[in-house]
């Protein structure tokens, strides 16, 4: 027997058995395992919607070299419009 009482002894509330613990931490574990899921899930959408945001900005910058070549080519041909005004 030990000299000095355990703490549970006097209040054998506070005091958890091994098996009391265990389920304790399964409990907890469980949980935080279906946070840890729920998160990942998330995380998945997320990925998800920022390939198809990237996916969009290629388009609009395709879209956007184009809309420049033909800008080019319209100024080019304006200014040979212009030089044949004035010969």
């Amino acid at each position: 027997m030990r000299a000095v009482p355990r703490l549970c002894e006097f209040y054998p509330v506070i005091c958890l058995t091994t098996e009391e613990k265990a389920r304790k931490n399964l409990s907890q574990g469980k949980k935080n395992l279906s946070q840890g899921k729920k998160n990942l899930s998330q995380g998945k959408k997320n990925l998800s919607q920022i390939k198809k945001t990237l996916s969009q900005g290629k388009k609009n910058v395709s879209q956007g070299k184009k809309n420049l070549s033909q800008v080019k080519k319209n100024l080019s041909q304006s200014n040979s419009n212009k030089m044949r005004i004035v010969y």
